[in-house]
């Protein structure tokens, strides 16, 4: 007798939501030269980032079902630096520095389902884009007489990307979530990993440990002035995730 023809894959348009609060804590290696000014590397450990650090803004969400998805991504911090430098006791009692720096990273994508015949992997073909601004806001301040001088910079990009989205669940407790995207135009790149290992405490709620990696490159004109904006950097550390599904 014959083989019996396999039974076809069911599909089902039920969606899948996810909203995550994204406990990143990365390490930071960074390049950055504006205008005509030599290019700055910073090294800073997620501890060092901790003590200067004014505002942080983790969030993502994505919806996925059978045959599609859509996602979008939202990190934003902001750091400062206050000190000073000069003699106290000297003619204009030293200079106060006031150095406040902001990061965007946001990234939307959607996809279709790989044809994978898999009850329990979940695998997607995305593209989309991710806007990254940085600015930074120096000020100098003379201790007496109310001398000071301000100066800011910017730079404001999006990248198209293009990668995979992937759920794989052992059983009604433990996924394993995994996403991966690079990309780039015109003198720019990017690209983001995400490996997480999660838990179902209840059906809604869902905790993941896992390792996130970030880089982003630039180097156009700058908005104002003679020179370029060179930008160049990567971001690496654990993540611990608290999700709510529905």
């Amino acid at each position: 007798m014959p083989a019996p023809e396999p039974a076809p894959m069911t599909i089902s348009s039920g969606w899948h939501f996810e909203a995550t609060l994204d406990g990143w804590a990365p390490s930071l290696w960074s390049n950055i030269g504006v205008r005509r000014f030599p290019v700055a590397s910073v090294y800073a450990n997620v501890f060092t980032i901790l003590r200067h650090l004014e505002g942080i803004v983790p969030l993502s969400a994505v919806a996925y079902n059978d045959n599609f998805v859509v996602g979008a991504d939202l990190f934003w911090t902001r750091v400062g630096l206050n000190g000073s430098f000069g003699r106290a006791n000297g003619p204009l009692g030293g200079v106060g520095v006031d150095l406040t720096v902001n990061q965007t990273f946001f990234t939307g994508y959607g996809g279709v389902r790989l044809p994978i015949a898999s009850t329990s992997l979940s695998l997607y073909g995305i593209v989309g884009a991710r806007l990254i601004d940085v600015n930074a806001a120096l000020n100098l301040n003379a201790n007496v007489g109310n001398l000071g001088v301000s100066a800011s910079e910017g730079k404001t990009w999006a990248d198209p990307i293009i990668g995979l989205f992937a759920r794989y669940r052992f059983n009604d407790k433990w996924v394993l979530k995994f996403e991966a995207d690079g990309g780039g135009y015109s003198g720019s790149a990017t690209a983001q990993v995400f490996g997480a290992l999660g838990y179902n405490w209840t059906p809604n709620i869902t905790s993941s440990v896992g390792l996130r990696y970030l880089y982003a490159y630039e180097q156009t004109s700058a908005n104002a002035g003679d020179g370029s904006f060179r930008f160049q950097q990567t971001m690496f550390g654990p993540e611990f995730d608290t999700s709510i599904n529905f």
